[in-house]
C-alpha cells in the first residue's frame, strides 16, 4: 500500500477526525515564536486542525494533503468554523514528496511540518521564506521505533540525531528538542513518544 492509499484509507475510514479536532499543543505554545500573521503552506496538513486554528488567528493557509478523503474533512472543518476566521484556508491535493508545490521564493511567513517526515521539503525552506518567516517542525525520532503511541514505523522516515538542525542550515534555530515525553498530543499519540521539534527563522 502505497501512502496515499494509506491516507486515504486511514481518513475515509474514521468516525472521527484521524487526529482529533484540536490543533497540535506544540503549534499552540509556539505562537511567541511565530511572525505576525502571514502566508503559511501547511505541508501533508490532513483534515484541517492546525489550518482552521492558523485561520482563526488571520494567517493565510495553503493546506497541501496527498489524501482527498483528508481535504474532504479539512474542508467541512473549514465550513464549520468560517465565522471564526479572521484568515482563511484553501486546500490543494499534492503530493509534496513526490512532486513538490512550485512555490515562489519568499513567499511564505511560516511552513508548518507537523507530523510529516519529508527531507525535500525542508531542504527548499530558506528559498521558501520570507526574511522573518519560520518553519516549525514536529515528529518523531528514530527512537519511536517499536513504540506503540504512534508515528512511522519505517526507520527511513523517522528523524535521525541531529538532522532537523542539519536541515535548517541557514537558518536560525529558536526551538530544538529531541526527548522522550509522556503528554502534550493527540488522541493518536497518547502515553510515551520520543519527539523531535524545531522552530527556525530566516534572518534575512
Amino acid at each position: 500500500m502505497d501512502e496515499r492509499q494509506k491516507w486515504e484509507q486511514r481518513y475515509g475510514q474514521a468516525a472521527e477526525p484521524f487526529y482529533g479536532r484540536t490543533p497540535s499543543p506544540f503549534l499552540q505554545r509556539s505562537l511567541a515564536l511565530l511572525p505576525a500573521p502571514g502566508r503559511c503552506l501547511d505541508a501533508a496538513g490532513g483534515e484541517g486542525r492546525n489550518a482552521v486554528y492558523l485561520a482563526s488567528l488571520g494567517w493565510h493557509v495553503l493546506l497541501a494533503d496527498v489524501a482527498l478523503a483528508g481535504l474532504a474533512r479539512a474542508r467541512e472543518l473549514v465550513r464549520a468554523n468560517g465565522a471564526r476566521q479572521a484568515g482563511d484556508v484553501r486546500l490543494v491535493c499534492a503530493d509534496l514528496a513526490g512532486s513538490p508545490l512550485r512555490l515562489a521564493a519568499a513567499s511564505l511567513d511560516l511552513l508548518l511540518v507537523v507530523n510529516f517526515h519529508d527531507r525535500t521539503l525542508l531542504g527548499d525552506a530558506r528559498r521558501l521564506l520570507r526574511p522573518g518567516g519560520v518553519v516549525l517542525v514536529e515528529g518523531f525520532a528514530r527512537e519511536q521505533l517499536g513504540r506503540p503511541s504512534g508515528g512511522p514505523q519505517e526507520p527511513e522516515l523517522l528523524w535521525r540525531p541531529n538532522e532537523l538542525l542539519e536541515a535548517a542550515s541557514g537558518l536560525r534555530v529558536v526551538w530544538y528538542e529531541d526527548r522522550l515525553t509522556a503528554g502534550d498530543d493527540n488522541p493518536k499519540h497518547r502515553g510515551e513518544k520520543w519527539v523531535v521539534r524545531l522552530i527556525a527563522r530566516r534572518e534575512g
